[in-house]
């Protein structure tokens, strides 16, 4: 039986082979102790398990002396926002993210509405192996005892993020586009943002019935009905694409051509800092146009461990104004402090906006970079050896060991870091041409 990932991004498996009721539920008790009760908002994406899943989190959080509010079917962003516009004391997000069915997962929220990091749910965690919570029937009291129901978030949201844009500029463009939410929790929301920017659209799969018609990973080569759909109409501006909790956002050209995922950043933050000059913050994986961004706008990239909440630690001490990950995540903490793929949208439409520009010739302001990903066996040896050796055989180059090793060249990049749940080195390499980005690769490959 598969077990759950409990990671710094939450816990994922596979619900009912492996991921229990009865573990989300303890789980949801010990956040709620550590917030020491109080109000506890709930947002979940469209997969059919999250109706149940909330009724077990409405028994931990009461049994724990909380109030669980729900918010129903919303994005992740949106939950994150929901926890601060309502005051509440934590949040949970019920979703597995990018991963198909039957996965379905648990993302714990601080009260100030970002996600936790690493040592916040490490808290959680080891509270929950030391059986740190309530026998069942102790649980079973709180049964019937549903969350009370808010609805406002959503719109809410939408009014945040409008205040930060300029909404009658987008207006006059009369922009065009085509849409696909994977029939996830951003279906539930962006009709309303596009409505509020007065742009048109089009979509496929934009039910709330947790349909995943394709891989949920929104990539190009899943994205097979947006591009036809770009492709049979005209007057697009370009096409957007929405995982299922509404974090991400990829993008498609207006002819149904493929854009990197990397791209939707560097386009979010070239909109953003043609005002604020500010320094931004990405993980070591994320593409180095990211670079060159900042170099154009003359301020400094800070570059973190892989993981959310480490990109947004990096926002928060820094006091930055944006940042994100190479994923399609856009972190704009004036909206709040998480990804959010309906933020990216409207930076994105904003941008398009402003330079009057179709959404293929304003990726094409970026020079694209070939990414090379690859995995090696360190089956039977001890990770933090392999990475020991490396970095000193590659002692006289640029390295960075925060979180694996990274190996930076002028002209291009590897990044090797260990799995967390095989027994596996992951290695990125990047670089000018792909045949770099190959030799980059086979070089850290044959060493290990």
């Amino acid at each position: 039986m598969e077990k759950p990932i409990m990671s710094v991004s939450g816990i994922r498996g596979k619900i009912g082979e492996g991921l229990s009721f009865e573990m989300l539920r303890a789980i949801a008790y010990i956040q709620t102790k550590l917030s020491r009760g109080g109000k506890i908002i709930i947002g979940r994406d469209t997969r059919p398990s999250g109706e149940e899943i909330e009724k077990w989190l409405c028994q931990g959080i009461r049994a724990a002396g909380g109030e669980p509010i729900s918010i129903g079917i919303a994005t992740t962003p949106t939950t994150c926002f929901a926890t601060t516009y309502y005051k509440a004391d934590g949040g949970i997000i019920i979703t597995a993210s990018h991963n198909p069915h039957p996965y379905n997962g648990y993302k714990p929220v601080f009260g100030s509405g970002r996600l936790m990091n690493e040592a916040e749910s490490s808290a959680i965690y080891n509270e929950y192996h030391k059986g740190n919570y309530p026998s069942n029937e102790e649980f079973e009291k709180f049964e019937n005892t549903p969350a009370r129901v808010e609805y406002r978030a959503v719109s809410a949201h939408v009014d945040a993020i409008c205040n930060e844009v300029n909404v009658s500029l987008i207006q006059m463009y009369n922009i065009k586009i085509a849409v696909d939410a994977i029939n996830g929790a951003a279906s539930g929301i962006f009709p309303m943002l596009l409505e509020r920017l007065g742009v048109d659209w089009k979509g496929v799969n934009v039910k709330m019935d947790g349909d995943f018609t394709h891989n949920p990973e929104p990539r190009p080569q899943h994205l097979t009905e947006l591009r036809d759909l770009l492709k049979s109409g005209r007057g697009y501006w370009g096409g957007f694409a929405f995982d299922p909790d509404g974090d991400r956002l990829a993008t498609m050209g207006e002819h149904g051509e493929p854009i990197s995922e990397e791209m939707t950043l560097a386009m979010s933050m070239m909109n953003v800092l043609k005002d604020i000059k500010t320094d931004v913050a990405t993980n070591l994986s994320t593409s180095m146009v990211i670079d060159d961004v900042a170099k154009n706008f003359g301020v400094k990239v800070i570059r973190t461990k892989i993981g959310e909440a480490n990109v947004v630690d990096a926002i928060r001490k820094n006091k930055l104004v944006i940042g994100g990950e190479g994923n399609g995540g856009v972190i704009y903490p004036r909206v709040t402090y998480v990804r959010d793929g309906l933020v990216a949208l409207a930076l994105i439409l904003e941008c398009m906006a402003r330079n009057e520009m179709k959404i293929t010739q304003l990726a094409s302001q970026f020079a694209e970079y070939p990414i090379v990903k690859e995995k090696v066996s360190v089956d039977g040896l001890n990770p933090a050896q392999v990475l020991a050796k490396l970095t000193g055989y590659f002692a006289g180059e640029q390295l960075d060991t925060q979180d694996g090793l990274k190996i930076t060249y002028p002209d291009g990049w590897v990044h090797i870091r260990p799995s967390n749940t095989e027994p596996i080195m992951r290695i990125y390499a990047e670089a000018m041409t792909i045949e770099k980005a190959n030799e980059l690769a086979k070089m850290v490959m044959e060493r290990i």
